[in-house]
């Protein structure tokens, strides 16, 4: 029986590949089915993998750090107890691991002399926009769909690709070394072609979220008292993210004020009951995705994304909040369909996600299609805060920390209430300013005339 080739997993829609953190087991370890052979991580969250069948693990293809696209093998799987694969000579080797599956095998070597040869043909027609495409073999070393993508995004060029060094099994060059290499390019174009050509239509590459990458003596920190830490996956997809958001939207705040004393005193009066009705804990955040939800309900441009020149305008709510890890890092997990869900069911949403999220168990559904969002920066005690908004979302609400102080209640009396600033961060190619203040006034009206008793909150802890 053949072995069962072991791929690596689709983990969500938007992603394209994935890095390999550690392999659990190694050649020649017995796996059982849904067993535990590696760990992953891509730039929404870490999974592990399991073995798709019981048997002797024969094959490792890549190695931990490399990143490797959806759908390639990675690893193969013998039946029952066998050996680790050999090599085809018979000698009593192992078989050599190559980091593309396809140079193993006999029936490609065709397709690659082609490729091969007609590079410069393909070559020949490009040169006249100043770029040579990159096949999937230059006949030295194999180059991965990804790579390529970028390559013709870039303009970066076959012979300029060439001598760019791989860390990848093989010498292949990863996604993270193009980008690296990308940065220390910069803005310089690449070496001129030996023939001239007719100047291009194509963009200047984009700027690096990352900016330029000096050395410690560069920085006039050499042999000074510092730690250079290493970028999570999550991180460097926030760096990535946030310079993005920047670059896309034309960003507007808004911020309101509001009195929010009713809700604090209704929740005052019955978290305890709460918490020992339902088993999870009643948090202001829940009571601004209850409000904001609403009012996207009633406002759903707000709820809505560009796309070229259309909008797509969303007709459901799936509602993303900000979770800071203990790393330091920060992911948006989403509730779905958040506009069929009442008070309880937000805040039981919330707290689920929430978890998860601090414990690396969210799946890669809980972090996409998310439509707006929220960040309680109040919780770590601004009380302000002007948020980036989440791409491809066209707005993002943030709520600053809950302050009594005393506030004109009548025309001629005072006296201290509950106040909370709201700002709202929305993308003005979508949102105007108008549209913008209405949304958060209905944001303002749920909170400021919350019912109680339509909660039936009362009722079931009275």
């Amino acid at each position: 029986m053949s072995d069962i080739e072991m791929l690596m997993p689709k983990m969500g829609e938007s992603i394209a590949e994935a890095t390999i953190v550690r392999w659990v087991k190694n050649v020649g370890d017995t796996v059982k089915k849904d067993e535990t052979v590696l760990e992953i991580s891509t730039d929404k969250v870490d999974s592990e993998v399991p073995a798709p069948a019981s048997g002797t693990l024969t094959e490792i293809l890549f190695n931990a750090d490399d990143t490797v696209e959806v759908g390639q093998v990675i690893a193969r799987i013998g039946s029952g107890g066998g050996a680790p694969a050999k090599s085809s000579g018979g000698n009593g080797q192992p078989a050599k691991t190559e980091s593309n599956p396809e140079a193993a095998a006999p029936k490609q070597e065709t397709a690659t002399a082609t490729a091969v040869a007609e590079a410069p043909k393909a070559a020949h027609h490009a040169g006249q926009r100043g770029e040579t495409p990159v096949p999937r073999s230059d006949g030295k070393r194999f180059y991965s769909p990804v790579v390529r993508a970028m390559a013709k995004e870039k303009g970066v060029s076959l012979e300029e690709i060439g001598d760019m060094p791989g860390s990848g099994k093989d010498g292949r060059i990863t996604k993270g070394d193009f980008e690296a290499y990308l940065e220390n390019r910069g803005s310089a174009p690449a070496a001129a072609p030996s023939k001239p050509s007719a100047p291009s239509s194509a963009p200047a590459p984009a700027r690096s979220a990352f900016g330029e990458k000096k050395t410690l003596e560069q920085l006039g920190l050499a042999g000074k008292n510092v730690e250079v830490v290493k970028m999570s996956t999550v991180r460097k997809a926030i760096v990535k993210a946030m310079r993005n958001t920047i670059d896309t939207a034309a960003h507007v705040n808004q911020v309101h004020e509001l009195d929010i004393s009713s809700i604090v005193k209704f929740r005052e009066g019955i978290k305890k009951r709460f918490k020992q009705e339902y088993g999870f804990n009643l948090t202001y955040t829940s009571f601004f995705i209850y409000a904001s939800c609403r009012a996207l309900e009633r406002y759903p441009m707000v709820n809505s994304m560009i796309n070229g020149d259309e909008i797509i305008v969303k007709k459901f709510v799936n509602y993303g909040f900000a979770v800071a890890l203990d790393s330091g890092d920060l992911i948006v997990p989403n509730i779905k369909n958040c506009q069929d869900l009442n008070l309880v069911g937000i805040a039981r949403a919330v707290d689920d996600l929430g978890k998860r999220a601090k414990e690396g168990k969210l799946s890669p559904d809980d972090t996409s299609a998310g439509t707006f969002t929220l960040t309680n920066v109040g919780s770590f005690g601004p009380i302000m805060g002007m948020p980036l908004i989440n791409q491809p979302e066209s707005a993002i609400m943030g709520a600053g920390k809950i302050v009594k102080r005393p506030v004109m209640v009548t025309e001629d009396s005072w006296g201290f209430r509950d106040m909370v600033y709201l700002s709202l961060a929305f993308d003005h190619r979508l949102v105007d300013g108008a549209l913008a203040g209405r949304f958060m006034m209905a944001v303002e009206e749920e909170l400021q005339n919350f019912d109680t008793d339509a909660t039936g909150l009362e009722r079931r802890l009275g």
